[in-house]
């Protein structure tokens, strides 16, 4: 393969977990898009290995894959930093899932939370979180670090019939439940890349809606099959986006500068599950009435239960709105259609 003798030509995108939903989503919108930041895209495919890939310089492709050490201790272990220094900007995406295993609804990918699955969520967030901001702040670029998080942040405080809306400036040292934890840690984990020379997002991420996976993908066949309804009272709120919104948001945010810090990444109008349960059946043209009762949720899930099916927060994009991002889907009608007709 050539290399490039200008790595500058490029804006050099390095992404983890570029195969899932979201990655997947926001390589399919790159590919839309003629530029970043004025210059061609080239996406570097950061792939999970024991030891990082040593290369004098990139390929002069459009899209490579390099291998990365997601469990070192430092940062010239977990990536070549020859390698390192050729990306303008770094799109951290990789995490276990929160929910699939084996279970009750198995078949669903689905399962409650086991010591070990929880230790699973958080390691496979923090560990590779911490490696790749020792890397970037090692070497002159990376300028933008986009990192993963979750509107779970927000925990349980803002759960219930009168929930009020929050957005970024809201205080999570004290919110309540496992995601809640897990997001703070997740965020901590990129202190070290906060060297003044570059910027931290912490993209706080609502429910991306794809029929193609997530929470909407293994929900499909069951409103398919007429077989949707209300979970639990229904009116818990559900801070949604949809995959062609959230994949907008985040060339958004590698374009604003201004934004740092938290930043939401959900539609601006929140819904309560009654209403994504009335959406879903509309946009199939589906009943919607058999209802999944709480104590079922509890019995089956338990604590996962608790948080991500009877739990919800009322998540706002405060920040995203203020810079600029115009949401092409901003209620739950409209991000639903659009995860129905798109193919991401």
């Amino acid at each position: 393969m050539a290399a490039s003798n200008d790595s500058s030509k490029y804006f050099t995108i390095g992404i983890t977990g570029s195969s899932g939903l979201v990655g997947t989503a926001l390589k399919d919108e790159l590919s839309r898009r003629a530029s970043v930041n004025g210059k061609p895209v080239r996406i570097v495919n950061l792939k999970r290995g024991t030891a990082p890939e040593s290369l004098t310089q990139l390929p002069d492709q459009p899209e490579v894959s390099v291998t990365w050490n997601p469990k070192a201790s430092t940062a010239d272990e977990a990536m070549d930093l020859t390698v390192a220094a050729e990306l303008d900007a770094i799109v951290h995406l990789a995490g276990e899932n929160v929910a699939t295993g084996k279970g009750p609804l198995g078949f669903l990918g689905i399962r409650a939370w086991s010591q070990e699955k929880k230790d699973e969520i958080m390691n496979s967030r923090t560990i590779p979180t911490a490696a790749l901001a020792k890397v970037i702040a090692a070497t002159p670029k990376p300028q933008s670090f986009l990192s993963a998080s979750g509107i779970g942040a927000y925990g349980d405080n803002f759960i219930g019939d009168a929930c009020e809306a929050v957005d970024e400036s809201a205080d999570i040292t004290s919110s309540v439940g496992f995601l809640a934890e897990v997001s703070r840690q997740w965020e901590v984990a990129t202190e070290a890349a906060k060297t003044g020379k570059n910027r931290v997002v912490n993209m706080r991420f609502g429910v991306v809606l794809s029929k193609q996976g997530g929470a909407m993908g293994k929900l499909f066949p069951i409103f398919f099959l007429g077989g949707g309804g209300n979970v639990g009272s229904g009116n818990q709120y559900f801070s949604f986006i949809s995959a062609r919104d959230h994949a907008r948001a985040i060339l958004h945010t590698l374009e604003t500068p201004s934004l740092s810090g938290p930043v939401n990444f959900c539609a601006p109008v929140p819904c309560t599950n009654a209403e994504f349960t009335k959406a879903m059946g509309k946009g199939m043209s589906r009943p919607t009435i058999l209802p999944f009762p709480a104590f079922a949720v509890k019995l089956l899930f338990g604590e996962m239960g608790e948080e991500m099916l009877l739990g919800g927060v009322r998540a706002v994009p405060r920040a995203l709105e203020k810079s600029g991002f115009k949401f092409e889907h901003p209620n739950i009608d409209l991000a639903v259609q659009s995860a129905l007709d798109e193919k991401i």
